[in-house]
């Protein structure tokens, strides 16, 4: 069985000049309403049992029109663990004004991201561990289910899965559109001996 993982659709914020959205409301704008259904045009047929999003606006309004398009009654579950980080005061900035006005912070985040808190937000290290518990918690229920979530979640889903550490967070592109198929034998066991630090 597999777990697919997805992107939201875009917002006017993820277009030049982007801002940094992290838990801020922000809906899709009209491309990304049509992303979202041509998305679940492409999902069709997979056998999916599940959606799981998180609860931000922009990944469930991107799950329920996936589920328009797959069929309405395909049970939808959200569940904050796969929010995007909290990125406290750099929300709602554009990013080429964190880069200029916050350089030292920025070149932190960009050099050293397995150290690296937001500035009154949350690190990237205490993200990845929500992940994780609710992709192993995907896992154990045992249907297959899509996920949708955001850039920086699927970026430290990536680094764990891959055996890379979050200091590759940065190394890895996440594409709107892109499915991530991951396999769940063995997951559930693997990210409990992670969160226990056994691992």
């Amino acid at each position: 069985m597999t777990l697919s993982l997805i992107r939201h659709a875009e917002t006017d914020w993820t277009r030049e000049p982007a801002r940094c959205q992290g838990w801020t409301e922000i809906g899709l704008n009209e491309t990304g309403r049509a992303q979202a259904r041509d998305q679940g045009r492409a999902l069709e047929g997979r056998g999916l049992e599940l959606i799981v999003s998180s609860h931000l606006l922009r990944a469930r309004e991107t799950a329920e029109l996936i589920r328009d398009e797959i069929g309405g009654d395909l049970p939808l579950v959200l569940d904050p663990r796969l929010a995007e980080t909290h990125r406290g005061d750099w929300e709602s900035r554009l990013f080429a004004e964190i880069m200029l006005d916050d350089a030292v912070t920025w070149r932190r985040y960009r050099e050293h991201p397995e150290d690296f808190r937001f500035p009154a937000g949350e690190s990237l290290a205490d993200q990845q561990r929500r992940v994780l518990a609710a992709l192993r918690d995907a896992a154990r229920d045992g249907r297959p289910a899509l996920l949708v979530t955001h850039a920086g979640s699927i970026r430290l889903a990536r680094c764990f899965l891959e055996g890379r550490g979050i200091a590759a967070f940065h190394e890895t592109r996440t594409t709107r559109g892109d499915v991530d198929e991951i396999e769940t034998a063995g997951l559930a066991e693997r990210i409990m001996a992670f969160l226990s630090g056994n691992s």
